[in-house]
């Protein structure tokens, strides 16, 4: 009777030593893979158009599909029209406040959450149980691919309340049967260092803050204390160091997908999981797909949700890989190249803020503790790139502006800056041109002068 209890609550018992979560679904055939996908897909139309749900079925009219039987593969897909968040704003603000995109009467669900609403208003997320048991399902396949176990203790730093990531991160660890440590996002030394003493009560196994990670390691300097002391001895994820072309591609949102895929740290990319849904890279101007391996709009349409999504257009860079895969898994895998508004243009080049931040990184100097920085948007295109960056965190660091606009040893550099500093940021200079191709004006600034988020922080700035 326990048992029968417990089973309510969680999945079946996996042998820890079983190489995947869900081996039926992961190993399955290409063929059964994409005859599921559309055997899903005709339900997800039918749901459109019997509902109907307007936003989705007039989208499908456009495209001249009145009845499932008009799909008859995933490939059906590139004749309907792209919906994106402002479709998804618009319907809310036309028809408040659920919009005309719901698949459910919103009393059936049992969890609401809303977007951040950092490139907008913020939009309202609906989830069924069964929307749950989908996402819950999917992150378990994600973590045990990356070695996590039932019986592990787990952290994490999202915020709560209305934004809807939090809750979904804390409840599939807790599915999975992770002891889970929410603590709250580092919005101030006093958070930060709360959140650190607690860890060295009760020590994560497994300690993940997304966004506040830095934050955690620079005021754990601050207070003396070794991060090993409090858990957090990172460890780098399976497949984020493969390659150099992007991120394998783990989530699409918590209003999409909040775990389509995982790195099985084998081969470049996210496993996605496709009997869930399709994942596409579309060119935006024709709907279609761009050939494997290039970048394009990634695109979601979720499958066997009470909720679902038809068409999404996240207006992020995705690539598609389908070569097989070492670890046997016979899904697709996704790369993901960051958010298309991020993409900053200079001298000729197009670059996200992430392979930035990559190259600054290379500087042991500046990302120690944790690297903090921001960037002018440029507005001239064939002017230096504006980078403030922190210095170490012992002492104070006079500010230096360091132009690369000029190439060469020969370049001259103020005047009454200390040798430390100056080579400092002559790295800095070096590392931006060779990992993007592009010059730069450094300011190395003292550890402290830059604003600090507890969650996402503003990295690109208008001056």
């Amino acid at each position: 009777m326990q048992e029968a209890k417990a089973e309510v609550l969680g999945p079946a018992r996996r042998d820890p030593e079983q190489a995947f979560w869900d081996p039926a679904m992961q190993l399955a055939d290409r063929e059964h893979l994409r005859a599921l996908q559309c055997t899903r897909l005709r339900a997800l139309i039918a749901s459109v158009l019997d509902g109907p749900v307007p936003l989705f079925s007039r989208k499908l009219l456009d495209a001249g599909v009145t009845s499932p039987r008009d799909i008859t593969s995933v490939d059906d897909l590139s004749h309907v029209p792209l919906v994106r968040k402002q479709d998804l704003r618009d319907s809310e603000a036309s028809v408040p406040p659920w919009g005309e995109y719901r698949f459910t009467d919103p009393r059936t669900c049992v969890r609401l959450g809303t977007s951040t609403g950092t490139t907008g208003s913020p939009t309202i997320t609906l989830w069924t149980r069964h929307d749950l048991w989908v996402e819950y399902e999917s992150a378990a396949r994600n973590w045990w691919r990356m070695g996590y176990r039932p019986g592990m203790i787990v952290t994490h730093a999202h915020p709560g309340y209305l934004y809807g990531g939090g809750m979904m991160l804390s409840g599939a660890y807790e599915y999975f049967g992770l002891l889970t440590v929410w603590v709250p996002p580092p919005d101030t030394d006093e958070l930060a260092e709360q959140g650190l003493r607690f860890w060295m009560k009760v020590k994560p196994d497994i300690p993940f803050m997304g966004f506040s990670t830095g934050r955690f390691f620079e005021v754990a300097k601050k207070l003396g204390i070794e991060p090993a002391d409090a858990g957090l001895e990172m460890k780098g994820i399976p497949g984020f160091g493969l390659g150099n072309k992007g991120f394998p591609l783990m989530t699409a949102g918590a209003e999409c997908y909040s775990f389509v895929g995982g790195p099985c740290g084998k081969s470049p990319g996210a496993h996605v999981h496709e009997d869930w849904a399709v994942v596409q890279a579309v060119d935006p101007s024709t709907g279609k797909d761009v050939p494997d391996g290039e970048w394009g709009n990634l695109v979601v349409t979720t499958l066997d949700r009470d909720n679902g999504l038809l068409r999404y257009d996240l207006e992020e860079a995705c690539a598609i890989l389908r070569e097989p895969c070492p670890c046997g898994e016979t899904t697709i895998r996704g790369l993901w190249g960051g958010r298309f508004k991020d993409l900053l243009l200079c001298q000729g080049k197009r670059f996200q803020v992430s392979e930035l931040e990559t190259a600054l990184r290379t500087v042991r100097e500046v990302a120690r503790p944790v690297l903090e920085y921001q960037v002018v948007r440029p507005l001239q295109e064939d002017a230096p790139l504006v980078v403030r960056v922190e210095g170490p965190a012992e002492g104070s660091s006079p500010s230096l502006n360091t132009s690369g606009a000029q190439a060469g040893p020969e370049r001259s550099l103020p005047s009454g800056v200390p040798g430390e500093v100056r080579a400092m940021a002559e790295r800095c200079v070096a590392a931006v041109r060779e990992h993007l191709g592009v010059e730069a004006n450094v300011e190395v600034l003292a550890r402290g002068a830059l604003p600090r988020a507890g969650y996402k922080a503003n990295r690109v700035v208008d001056r």
